[in-house]
């Protein structure tokens, strides 16, 4: 007989690369997407122009300059995996866009009472979210967002879906302005069948914060601090530098990632990211690299194609 403990086991496994403090279902949905706004340490709900917005802040949809495309894939430890898909194509005064984001959650050997040690067997663990946004601009100085997310959880022959909300906002005191500020509620909505018998807390959680741009030398700060309906509160800094016109060096942290850090036994650098990003003609390349001490290192690449 299946034990719905080692069900739960796997599903904790999972949602652990997302965050140890993390008591909510779907916590795949926190795990950060985009190799640049990871290196910047998650601190990205205010930073405008970039098709990764469709994950962090709807409204910023609205700022991206053409059409593009965006993919990411990160390799975690063991041998689970995540990934995003997203595309944005902006008018005149709107943007629409479209985004996938899955994470296999790894393969587990199966236990029972009679065999404690294994029955020879395995199961996996995966999610995926599809969503469809739609950001428009307000008025010279603010745009506004909202994103509808179909989400859909397994783990061995359990699963669970629901439906989420994203709506954020970003305000910018004048066009040529450095500052930009942004406010973004994500996963607000219900769970629509439970993976066992009764409905998971929802990761709904509330994100504000700013970014400055100074465009001599280059340099981009940005800044985030996030509360979470289910979980411990984060607060997350970001720094970007341009080299050069084709490379940019970029570094960050959060207290999760730190928290989690000191929990694995590692220290400061363990719980910062690093990382660089490149651009030619119509193509952007951006790498993260992230310590984890003693649980090894999370590596995260983009690619982006404006069409």
């Amino acid at each position: 007989m299946k034990k719905a403990g080692i069900v739960l086991s796997a599903a904790v496994l999972a949602a652990g690369v997302a965050s140890a403090a993390d008591t909510a279902g779907f916590a795949f949905l926190r795990i950060p997407v985009g190799a640049r706004a990871a290196a910047m340490g998650g601190a990205f709900c205010a930073v405008t122009g970039d098709p990764v917005s469709l994950y962090w802040n709807p409204a910023s949809a609205a700022s991206v300059a053409s059409q593009a495309l965006t993919t990411h894939y990160t390799g975690y430890f063991l041998d689970m995996q995540g990934g995003f898909a997203g595309w944005v194509n902006p008018g005149e005064v709107d943007a629409i866009g479209v985004s996938a984001n899955y994470f296999y959650g790894g393969s587990f050997d199966r236990t029972t009472m009679e065999d404690p040690l294994g029955t020879g067997e395995q199961f996996s663990s995966s999610s995926v979210a599809l969503a469809a946004t739609y950001a428009r601009i307000l008025t010279p100085s603010i745009n506004a967002g909202v994103t509808g997310k179909f989400v859909y959880s397994s783990i061995d022959e359990y699963s669970g879906n629901a439906f989420f909300v994203d709506a954020g906002a970003t305000w910018r005191p004048g066009g040529d302005s450095p500052l930009t500020a942004a406010l973004v509620v994500r996963n607000a909505g219900i769970q629509t069948k439970a993976f066992y018998r009764d409905n998971d807390p929802v990761p709904t959680e509330i994100a504000a914060g700013g970014s400055y741009s100074i465009e001599d030398p280059g340099i981009l700060v940005s800044a985030e601090a996030t509360y979470p309906v289910n979980g411990d509160p984060n607060a997350a800094l970001g720094v970007e530098y341009a080299v050069l016109d084709m490379l940019s060096l970029r570094v960050g942290g959060n207290l999760r990632d730190m928290d989690a850090s000191e929990e694995a036994g590692g220290g400061f650098v363990d719980g910062m990211a690093f990382g660089a990003g490149t651009s030619f003609d119509r193509f952007a390349l951006d790498y993260c690299f992230k310590p984890f001490a003693d649980l090894g290192t999370v590596h995260r690449i983009s690619l982006g194609y404006i069409l």
